[in-house]
Parts: C-alpha cells; structure tokens; sequence
C-alpha cells in the first residue's frame, strides 16, 4: 500500500466581526451545534479536556462520528487531529489534520491533510468534496448565526 498526503481548504468571506466570529470558534463545542444542528447535533468533552467527541447530523452523508484531539487553540489558531472515527473508517484515511485561521479581512480559513492510499484515489476525492461542502456550510451557518438579533 502507497500513502500519499492530501491537501485542501477552503477560505469565506464572513460578515461577522472577526473578533465576535473567532469567539465563536475557540466555543465551537457549544456554537456549532446551535448554528448548524443539521451538520452537528453534539459536541461533547471527553475525560481528557484536549479530547471532545462528535455527532454529525443529517446534512453530513457517511460521517456521523468522530473524535477531535484539540491541538491548538489560541488567538490565531483552531488545529485539531482526528485519532478515530467515520473519516478514517469511510473514507480510508489517517493522519487527519485541520486547521481554523483567525479571519484575514474577514477571510476565514479552513485547511486539512491527510493520508490516504493511492489505490482509493476516487474516494479520497469523495471525501474532500464532501468535507469542504461540511466546511462551507458550518462558516457560513456559525456566520449567519452570529448575525441574528
């Protein structure tokens, strides 16, 4: 078996103050779920605090749980690995990574790798499709969200 490394992100353009959005990230535990609850219906804390496990919804096709091992959660950055889960398991993955940067003009970035085997190109290309589409839709919900009265 071949391992290559994948890269991709996506960036958006948000309305929200940067601020009040980034805010809303580093309590991503809390505000996903209440902005998008199609895409997260929970996001729970292990026993161990850099650990929080996740419940995706029905907007989320083949991907229902995951668990996140919080990296970095700082003023510029929101990394995390996935150790386990549906992205490992459907889509014939390891060593995911992803990363939230602070908004750069009100550009948010969203960027991942991950490993996959070079035989399953076709499905890591599924998996990159999809997981963007997760991606844009959550900023574009949690930004929305954070407009509403």
């Amino acid at each position: 078996m071949t391992y290559v490394t994948a890269i991709g992100g996506v960036k958006v353009l948000i309305k929200s103050r940067p601020d009040d959005f980034w805010s809303k990230i580093q309590d991503s535990i809390n505000s996903f779920p209440a902005a998008a609850p199609d895409i997260y219906t929970s996001i729970t804390e292990d026993a161990d605090p850099s650990k929080r496990h996740v419940k995706y919804g029905s907007a989320s096709q083949n991907i229902k749980i995951s668990t996140e091992k919080i990296d970095e959660n700082s003023q510029e950055k929101f990394a995390y690995t996935i150790p386990e889960g549906d992205i490992l398991q459907q889509y014939k993955v390891n060593r995911f990574q992803a990363a939230i940067l602070y908004p750069n003009d009100k550009w948010v970035e969203w960027n991942w790798t991950y490993n996959y085997d070079q035989a399953k190109t076709d499905l890591a290309h599924r998996f990159d499709a999809l997981f963007a589409k997760i991606v844009v839709e959550t900023l574009a919900k949690l930004d929305n969200h954070i407009q509403k009265p």
